[in-house]
């Protein structure tokens, strides 16, 4: 993975926690943000697979920077 790619992947990663960050604000505003409501589950859920996502990213990103490409 060249840097440029990691980049890119990153850039998509942090505009979908931005939206998600927007959408728990909106429904913390209106005290909806309980562990409770479906649609909190479904925004935390999507935001742990972002978090692995990144990591996988991270992860993917060192080992090529430690085992270069031939």
């Amino acid at each position: 993975m060249t840097l440029d790619e990691y980049t890119e992947a990153a850039k998509k990663i942090y505009a979908e926690q931005q939206d998600l960050a927007q959408s728990m604000s909106r429904l913390a505003l209106s005290a909806r943000a309980v562990p409770t409501n479906p649609e909190f589950l479904a925004l935390m859920t999507k935001q742990w697979g972002l978090v692995q996502q990144m990591a996988s990213l991270n992860t993917e990103l060192m080992v090529g920077i430690m085992v270069p490409k031939k």
